[in-house]
């Protein structure tokens, strides 16, 4: 698991049934399915900025991270692209570590190992959260 900043924790899980999951996501607690940590970690940051001065476009810190994972404003589409599938996905929770803890206790949801993130891919989804803050 790693603290990206205070308030909000990442790691890398195995989901089989993505209905068992979709209760718990949403306000502090979100799956996304893409082959980089550090770009979550980077939208992560962005969410928390812009709830802290108003700029937000979704209702929810959750929300906001799959927007901004996916480079756009429509949610269906953000789903579409970077929600939660059976297989790897990350898990993002904002709040502490023990948050994240229980939430991994309750979902039943194995950790996996978080793998390195090459810059060119890292790099495109930093271009693509970045374009949320000016749409």
């Amino acid at each position: 698991m790693i603290s990206v900043t205070n308030g909000v924790f990442i790691t890398r899980v195995s989901v089989r049934n993505v209905e068992d999951v979709l209760p718990y996501l949403g306000k502090s607690v979100q799956l996304v399915n893409t082959d980089c940590w550090k770009a979550v970690a980077f939208a992560s940051i962005l969410v928390l900025r812009a709830f802290e001065r108003g700029t937000n476009h979704a209702k929810t810190p959750g929300g906001e991270l799959l927007l901004r994972l996916a480079g756009t404003l429509q949610i269906k589409d953000a789903i579409r692209q970077v929600g939660a599938k059976p297989g790897e996905n990350f898990l993002v929770v904002f709040g502490s570590e023990d948050d994240a803890r229980r939430v991994l206790d309750e979902l039943g949801l194995e950790e996996l190992p978080i793998g390195e993130c090459p810059e060119e891919i890292a790099k495109t989804f930093f271009e693509k959260s970045a374009l949320v803050e000016v749409l």
